[in-house]
């Protein structure tokens, strides 16, 4: 793919003939004296792969602190290349900034941003040069001789001009994605802490009551009997009940899965299996509109209605609410497993929920009209990632 106008070949550079690098370093994390400035201090876990202008800024040195240490002030406009522990991330500098030693970064003489987008769409190209056992890594000498076409500085500002507005509106999206997140949480927050109400016609709804889970719903120990069904759920912490294959690239059920649980639709599903963020597990509804089996170590239960356990899973999304639910229940072995029953859990601490079918409805539709329109702007997130994928592969040779 090329733009109009631009039909001269692009010429080879050795990569040390594009500029010029400079390292980084760690000041001592000990003397608090130097992470009291205003220069930024990047790690390479403060860029992303995805977004190749986003660079987050959480530590700060003075100038004493690059004095003292290995790290080196990177200029605006510099770009910053991971070259060990996170390799394929790249950023152009937006101010003056100093790196860790995880980085071998390039002041270049060519277009800073058409560099960074060819460098991370040839991410796979640092990634072999890549040397080591334990950390792999390359250095400034594994680098400087690869040769890289290059075309003209015009094409190069039209190019990385291009896949900018594309970069811009990947971010907007993002985060009319996050605000539609923070709104539907904010919702279900307030809802349990009865901060919002909803009304029926001009008349209040019944007050909402305070009910263990075993009041509200039945534990079912229903086993796939005879195989009838095939397909085994897995439970994700982001997607909720989901095919197995679908989430983890392939089974890793049993071939007899006759034992295995039965999950049908609406029924929750509570997993003992610790994961960032929920240390005792997670709890999920099945959305997926099909019956499936889930590992005999779940705990699966069916609520009163489809709409109050569309609103305990949205509660559960909460890693605080689950933690405060399951903290006083969960005994954790020596090894880091749950000693936890499924009657303990059923019969943890009452829950302020609503009692009336009507009102559990109209809360229903309005959260689930919220989730409907996030995986929509989702799905239009994923078409803008998947051009820019598109055009990196395209628009270099």
């Amino acid at each position: 793919m090329r733009f109009p106008y631009y039909t001269d070949e692009w010429k080879e550079h050795r990569l040390e003939d594009l500029g010029f690098f400079i390292g980084g370093g760690t000041p001592d994390t000990t003397n608090q004296q130097f992470w009291t400035g205003k220069i930024p201090w990047i790690s390479s876990s403060d860029l992303s792969v995805d977004d190749i202008g986003r660079i987050f800024k959480t530590r700060f040195i003075n100038d004493d602190a690059i004095k003292s240490s290995a790290t080196k002030l990177v200029p605006k406009g510099g770009i910053l290349m991971v070259s060990r522990v996170g390799i394929g991330k790249f950023a152009v500098a937006d101010e003056d900034l100093c790196t860790s030693q995880d980085f071998t970064n390039l002041v270049t003489n060519q277009n800073a941003h058409f560099i960074c987008y060819y460098f991370s769409a040839r991410a796979k190209d640092f990634i072999k040069l890549s040397q080591g056992t334990s950390i792999k890594g390359f250095t400034i000498q594994d680098i400087k001789s690869s040769v890289f076409p290059v075309p003209i500085l015009q094409e190069q500002e039209n190019i990385s001009s291009f896949l900018s507005v594309i970069d811009s509106r990947i971010r907007t999206q993002r985060k009319i994605i996050e605000d539609l997140t923070v709104l539907k949480n904010n919702v279900v927050k307030k809802l349990f802490e009865n901060e919002l109400k909803f009304k029926n016609g001009d008349k209040d709804f019944q007050k909402w009551e305070k009910k263990r889970l075993t009041e509200i719903s039945n534990e079912h120990l229903n086993k796939n009997q005879g195989n009838l069904y095939s397909e085994v759920f897995s439970v994700s912490k982001h997607k909720g009940v989901i095919n197995q294959i679908e989430h983890l690239g392939r089974s890793f059920s049993a071939k007899d899965i006759a034992h295995y649980k039965v999950v049908y639709p609406g029924d929750l599903v509570y997993t003992k299996s610790p994961t960032s963020e929920f240390p005792f597990g997670i709890i999920k509804q099945n959305r997926t509109g099909r019956t499936g089996v889930v590992s005999p170590l779940y705990c699966v239960f069916t609520p009163e209605t489809f709409e109050l356990g569309y609103l305990l899973h949205e509660y559960f999304n909460s890693p605080v609410n689950t933690y405060n639910y399951l903290n006083p229940l969960v005994q954790k072995g020596a090894k880091n497993t749950m000693n936890i029953n499924n009657d303990t859990f059923l019969n943890g601490a009452k829950l302020l929920i609503p009692i009336d079918k009507i009102e559990q409805t109209s809360i229903y539709t309005t959260l689930s009209l919220l989730a409907d329109k996030i995986d929509v702007e989702e799905k239009i997130f994923i078409k803008y990632e998947n051009q820019k994928k598109y055009l990196l592969a395209n628009l270099f040779i």
